[in-house]
């Protein structure tokens, strides 16, 4: 009996520590995994699945890596609000698309990019934080107004060369059965894309460094061009845009577009995948934004990339993630193509372009490129939390709100976001 209260005891020490020794090298196994969570920007265009293409295949190349993606749960949820929320949650990811590094700098939450791991890119400057840089800026998208040319052409017109050109322009469409512009401010930030446009055209055009300029108070957005600027937005909206624009979501707005209804679209070029996957029975064309006396500058995002935790417990993976993103020519190509996109990147990228592409490229070759003004970068870039304001103002602009009365409020704003820098 004893015997077999013994070899009963012996046999439970070998097995616990079989089992112990099991779940040490599971352990291990765990351990020599890397793994990365990737927030992304999910739009109609680019959702979940597309982004799964270029993590796929990097895990597919790098096993010991897995690689979670993270998008905003809702459409009218901006991506960078999002990330916000993350970071404050204590979930902010390793890897995410940012568009405002301001205001994840001033928190101390991103990892200065050395320039030498960038050397893939034609560019290291852009965007750059007190000579830091922190977004691996992977595309450039430009900004404009698309229009139905079929219609143009059936109603004599012709595309605008400045700001009175473009008012005529509306005008002859308000006395058809068309709508001008289509505009929706459902989802809280379509309408500060012609806003900003406006802008970028009346004041950026004029004077590059106005952002840096009202970091630096030396000027202030109730000044008479800003408030000039936003009259002309004021009236494009409440006059010649569709009436129930409060209630119309970004894809509606599309839909107004694309289905005929309205002839104008204020938007970046990234609804050329749209029209793309659309095909509207009308062809599609471009132009700037013009100010009061010319159209000779387009309105150009660079804002947009790749940023790294500066908590992650594994930089050199998102390092390389970041390098395999912007190199690896076929995602990189179908990850251009999918909004027909300019790439950043040293070494050209090709990838068939339509039609449409091929006109807003040549006129990108030989326009004066502007910052988008709600996107400006680096130490120009709007102080944390302003773009959430700017959101807000130019809905309520949109709607009819005293253009000059909203300005000031928004100087107030800097002056408080001013005193937390």
């Amino acid at each position: 009996m004893k015997r077999a209260v013994l070899f009963f005891m012996m046999m439970s020490v070998i097995f616990s520590a079989s089992l112990f020794a099991g779940g040490q090298q599971e352990a291990e196994a765990d351990n020599s995994v890397k793994n990365i969570s990737f927030s992304v920007n999910v739009t109609p265009i680019l959702p979940l699945e597309f982004w799964s293409i270029v993590a796929d295949r990097y895990m597919e190349q790098n096993p010991d890596v897995k690689i979670e993606l993270v998008g905003q749960p809702s459409s009218n949820i901006q991506h960078r609000d999002f990330v916000k929320t993350l970071l404050s949650t204590g979930q902010f990811p390793d890897i995410t698309v940012m568009t405002s590094p301001g205001d994840f700098v001033s928190a101390g939450a991103l990892k200065p990019l050395p320039v030498w791991e960038l050397d893939y890119m034609a560019d290291t400057s852009t965007g750059k934080i007190e000579g830091e840089s922190y977004v691996a800026v992977y595309k450039t998208q430009v900004g404009g107004m698309w229009y139905n040319r079929t219609a143009f052409q059936e109603l004599g017109l012709e595309e605008p060369s400045s700001y009175a050109e473009l008012i005529s322009i509306c005008e002859t469409i308000s006395k058809t059965d068309y709508i001008p512009i289509t505009m929706g401010l459902k989802d809280g930030w379509p309408q500060l894309v012609l806003a900003s446009m406006i802008l970028s055209a009346d004041i950026l055009a004029e004077d590059p460094d106005w952002g840096l300029k009202r970091n630096n108070n030396e000027v202030s957005f109730s000044d008479p061009n800003v408030v000039k600027a936003l009259e002309k937005y004021k009236t494009l909206t409440t006059q010649y845009a569709n009436s129930d624009m409060s209630s119309v979501s970004y894809s509606q707005m599309l839909e107004y577009f694309f289905t005929g209804k309205a002839l104008m679209l204020p938007m970046g070029s990234w609804v050329q995948g749209e029209e793309a996957k659309l095909n509207p029975d009308f062809e599609v064309g471009f132009f700037p934004i013009p100010s009061d006396s010319n159209a000779d500058s387009i309105s150009v995002w660079a804002n947009e990339g790749l940023s790294i935790s500066a908590e992650t417990e594994h930089p050199e993976v998102c390092l390389d993630f970041l390098r395999f993103f912007m190199t690896d020519q076929e995602w990189y190509a179908q990850f251009l193509e999918t909004e027909m996109l300019f790439p950043t990147t040293k070494d050209a990228v090709d990838y068939p372009m339509s039609d449409l592409r091929l006109e807003v490229g040549e006129k990108y070759s030989i326009l004066n490129k502007v910052e988008h003004w709600y996107d400006m970068t680096g130490d120009a870039a709007l102080l944390p939390g302003l773009q959430s304001f700017f959101n807000k103002m130019t809905s309520k602009i949109a709607m009819g709100a005293d253009v000059k009365a909203e300005l000031e409020l928004f100087d107030r704003e800097w002056d408080l976001a001013n005193a937390q820098r």
